[in-house]
């Protein structure tokens, strides 16, 4: 899906508060769910500011639950993302429900160009700068904010929808989610497609980390799934690239899979738990008697997670999930 163009009528004109009226997006013809019409959609308030980095000329925007910074030169395109976060957010924490209250909006940084984006890297996370620059495209969360670079419109979107995710469980949340969940869950809220100028989020339809996953059930690469449990985005990402696609493809469809309903996966309602008493103390007593019963040290904290909560049979999980993955896939084994 490839987004044309942004309009969007601003009241009053200038800087300092907008109160802007989007009249949605003009999507690419023959796609299902998108429209080639201008459909008014609500009015939506955010403050902008001049801002700059390093002498760049950027923009500061401040919405409910986001301060967006940027040096994003389209002006249309940034004055909707926005109201696409808080459309993220909402719908974070409709999934993962929270009584924590922002004492003041999420940082979030965009840029346009990489090398503003590695600068950028390079003065906010020195000691992780080198990893960070190992992404070749999309961006990282840290500390509660997120930084990405600009693609195109379209992959923007879903990486501010995928780091975002990482930082409201890290705001919200606070204690350690275990990584292939993290990350699972984040990729998990990439896919999506506008209608009448707001997203619906669309998980199942991911066709990045469904074309990934095809490529590699096809060579027969999938990466076990132990390893998957125990490993973390950081070292995944050192990595050779087509090792990085497959990982990430692998969790989407991993949670893809546990968030089936209950009469398709007899995982559900385990799962379902575990997104309950996400970083709670309870999860940790429960995987840590895990990790208490095993003398020889060979289980990781994500996978007695996984145990505690999913299922104690790693291989016919496995089987069943790979059986899943084909079906969705429309691939025969």
């Amino acid at each position: 899906m490839i987004v044309n163009r942004l309009w969007a009528h601003s009241i009053p004109a200038g800087r300092g508060f907008r109160s802007v009226f989007l009249a949605g997006l003009w999507m690419s013809a023959g796609l299902v769910g998108c429209t080639s019409e201008k459909a008014a959609v609500p009015v939506f308030h955010f403050d902008e500011r001049e801002w700059n980095y390093r002498g760049i000329k950027g923009t500061e925007l401040e919405s409910m639950h986001y301060v967006l910074r940027t040096t994003c030169r389209d002006e249309d395109f940034v004055a909707y993302i926005p109201m696409f976060l808080e459309e993220c957010w909402g719908r974070y924490s409709k999934f993962l429900p929270t009584d924590y209250v922002l004492q003041e909006p999420s940082r979030t940084y965009l840029f346009q160009r990489r090398i503003e984006w590695e600068r950028f890297t390079d003065d906010f996370a020195p000691s992780r700068a080198a990893i960070y620059k190992r992404i070749k495209s999309g961006g990282y969360s840290e500390r509660g904010v997120t930084v990405s670079q600009y693609s195109n419109q379209k992959s923007t979107l879903s990486v501010l929808a995928h780091e975002g995710l990482h930082q409201y469980l890290e705001l919200t949340h606070g204690k350690p989610i275990p990584p292939w969940l993290n990350e699972g869950l984040a990729c998990y809220f990439e896919g999506f497609h506008m209608e009448k100028g707001r997203p619906v989020f669309t998980p199942e339809f991911n066709t990045t980390r469904s074309s990934s996953l095809r490529l590699t059930l096809a060579h027969g690469q999938l990466i076990p799934l132990r390893e998957i449990l125990g490993t973390h985005a950081g070292r995944e990402i050192q990595e050779h690239s087509t090792h990085v696609r497959t990982y990430y493809a692998q969790i989407w469809a991993l949670v893809v899979y546990l968030l089936q309903p209950a009469y398709k996966n007899p995982y559900h309602d385990g799962f379902q738990r575990l997104l309950n008493e996400l970083g709670t103390e309870t999860m940790r007593r429960k995987a840590n008697a895990y990790l208490a019963a095993d003398t020889e040290g060979e289980i990781s904290q994500g996978e007695a997670i996984f145990l505690a909560y999913v299922s104690e049979d790693i291989d016919a999980f496995e089987a069943d999930f790979e059986a899943f993955v084909r079906n969705m896939l429309g691939m025969e084994f």
